[in-house]
């Protein structure tokens, strides 16, 4: 550095994670249907005059809209079909409360079982924390003119109108976006054999590796499915195969047909699930070509194990209510006691924004709390900002009602790419969606959510110290010795006490799940809980194959059951002995043993 030159500044790595908005593909289907769905009622009801009915029935859209994620098909329709009943489950409970008292009391009760809900998988997750969100929603929004039944009606109408919307996009489905960004590794490995800049072809792997990195851990919100976990060993078992192409191509060798055509089988497989026929290495004099080869069999076998995996791993979402889940209900019970307690006692008018807050960043299994309150916060000045100008200068009205539709068809693509950018459009939506209605003032709501992070952000650094437990490496080896004893119960056949057993395993790694996802954006842990995220994952899968073999009893070779068994000991014994054991050694030890039993 010359003398007098400022050295360069760097953002940390976790911040940088969580400012950076993933670069998934727009879903057109999910963004018509949120601007239809939140626009049109808007519409009809300036025409006929029932500005109350129609913002009751957008309110519902959105509470739709907040649950259409792309995926399949069936995907998209389970999950907004529960997200339409549990929402307006919530929404009714929050209606009928007579007056705040009894809403503090319909809040409480109901976050109870939303962060429950977050235990018996993704799509019940999302509806509950929906039932909450909207629940509060209600607490602020009852009609003054409408009748409990009438409410409920218009906005379940308005949900259910998102929902059909949905259903009419079987001709123009979409693939699901971390599929799309996994099966790029493998086209943009195929692009660096074929004519052009080999360089920049280079350079789209990497992209392409960055892109499928933050989409299957990157980003403020985090997902727990199979399916997701499936990919998400794809990328890693992808590494051998970029390191041996990047070499191939460098020595400027084409690979033979066959290679290339495996290449676009995993890329096309990885896309719609199907499963890859068997590649067998083929003899050839070039070491290079031949790594390849090598590389693309295992990462094959790896993908055909994991796509047929046994699904005793739903026994797991319904049975895995852990420590970890109490802790965030009461968590959850506490931040709302508080919202609504500070609301009443400082006579905000429509205090319920407060609470509000507290329900959407303390939704369970969404990542980093602290991120989330942070970029809340940010998202929410901003959104704020754009209201306040366009309220400002534009009458109520029909001026109104194009932003209304912009802002909701841009707000599938925000919830998908960063939760910031999500709080910034979902804020700018309500305020004026609103502000149809009656008064509404933006800076009150900017306050509003400023004291709902503030209680999140102090009640949950006071509740570290109660939370306790092990430290994270300890975690993963209590978790690794209960694994350890399942599978040798499992494979000895032993059924007495076996249930139970599996039972508390899954409860485990859930609850070691969830606290990595916390630390995944922790200034100070991010990179020692994204070290940890792959053990977790296949720890699962060796409890789903032990429960298989369990269920296929006589199948098991006892000699190969005691070296797997004695295997997973030894890995504990390493992972308490040894504080410098590396995280991925552990965990190719630990995916040797689930092939073993997968074979």
């Amino acid at each position: 550095m010359t003398s007098g030159a400022l050295p360069r500044l760097e953002a940390p790595a976790w911040l940088r994670r969580m400012l950076r908005p993933i670069a998934i593909p727009t879903d057109w289907t999910r963004v018509v249907a949120a601007a239809v769905g939140v626009g049109s009622p808007q519409v009809v009801g300036l025409l006929t005059g029932r500005i109350d009915e129609a913002v009751l029935a957008s309110v519902g859209a959105l509470c739709a809209s907040f649950s259409d994620v792309t995926g399949s098909y069936r995907f998209r329709l389970r999950r907004l079909a529960i997200a339409v009943v549990l929402g307006a489950i919530g929404f009714a409970a929050g209606a009928a409360a007579p007056d705040p008292l009894w809403a503090v009391v319909a809040v409480l009760a109901v976050s109870v079982p939303s962060v429950l809900a977050s235990r018996l998988g993704e799509l019940w997750s999302s509806g509950g924390a929906h039932m909450l969100t909207f629940c509060v929603v209600a607490t602020g929004q009852r009609s003054p003119v409408l009748a409990l039944h009438e409410q409920v009606a218009w906005f379940l109408a308005g949900e259910l109108l998102v929902l059909a919307l949905a259903a009419a996009t079987w001709p123009v489905r979409g693939t699901a976006p971390a599929r799309d960004a996994v099966a790029d590794i493998f086209t943009a490995i195929l692009r660096m054999f074929g004519p052009g800049n080999t360089v920049t072809a280079r350079q789209r792997l990497t992209k392409a590796l960055d892109t499928a990195h933050d989409v299957l851990i990157g980003g403020a919100s985090m997902s727990r499915s199979r399916v997701r976990d499936r990919l998400h060993l794809i990328y890693l078992r992808a590494t051998p195969v970029v390191e041996a192409a990047v070499s191939v191509a460098h020595a400027g060798i084409t690979p033979p047909l066959r290679t290339r055509e495996a290449l676009a089988g995993l890329a096309r497989c990885v896309r719609t699930g199907e499963i890859p026929p068997r590649f067998q290495p083929s003899p050839t004099e070039s070491a290079l070509v031949r790594a390849l080869d090598e590389g693309i069999a295992e990462l094959v076998d790896a993908f055909r194990d994991a796509k047929r995996s046994p699904a005793p791993g739903r026994q797991r979402e319904r049975l895995s209510i852990g420590a970890t889940t109490w802790w965030q209900v009461l968590r959850m019970l506490l931040c709302l006691a508080l919202a609504e307690g500070f609301a009443v006692l400082a006579g905000f008018e429509q205090g319920y924004w407060i609470a509000l807050t507290v329900a959407l960043v303390l939704r369970p299994h969404s990542g980093s709390v602290f991120a989330r309150t942070v970029l809340r916060a940010l998202g929410t000045i901003l959104g704020v900002l754009v209201a306040w100008a366009l309220l400002a200068l534009l009458p109520t009205g029909w001026w109104l009602v194009p932003f209304i539709v912009a802002l909701a068809g841009k707000l599938p693509v925000a919830l998908s790419r960063h939760y910031g950018l999500f709080s910034a459009v979902v804020t700018a939506l309500v305020l004026l969606q609103m502000s149809q209605q009656a008064q509404f003032y933006p800076a009150a709501r900017l306050v509003d959510t400023f004291v709902g992070c503030a209680i999140v952000l102090v009640v949950g650094y006071l509740l570290r110290g109660v939370r306790g437990g092990p430290s994270l490496r300890d975690g993963v080896a209590d978790a690794v010795e209960s694994v350890a004893d399942y599978l040798s119960r499992s494979l000895a056949g032993a059924e007495h006490g076996r249930p139970a057993l599996r039972r508390r395993t899954y409860r485990q790694l859930a609850d070691l799940r969830s606290r990595l996802q916390q630390l995944l954006m922790s200034p100070d842990r991010h990179a020692e809980a994204e070290a940890w995220w792959p053990t977790i994952a296949v720890l699962e899968r060796v409890v789903d194959a032990a429960t298989e073999q369990a269920v296929r009893a006589g199948d098991t070779d006892l000699q190969q059951a005691q070296r797997l068994v004695s295997t997973m000991r030894t890995v504990n014994r390493r992972l308490r002995a040894d504080p410098e054991v590396r995280p991925d050694s552990l965990h190719a030890e630990i995916d040797a043993i689930y092939h073993h039993m997968a074979r």
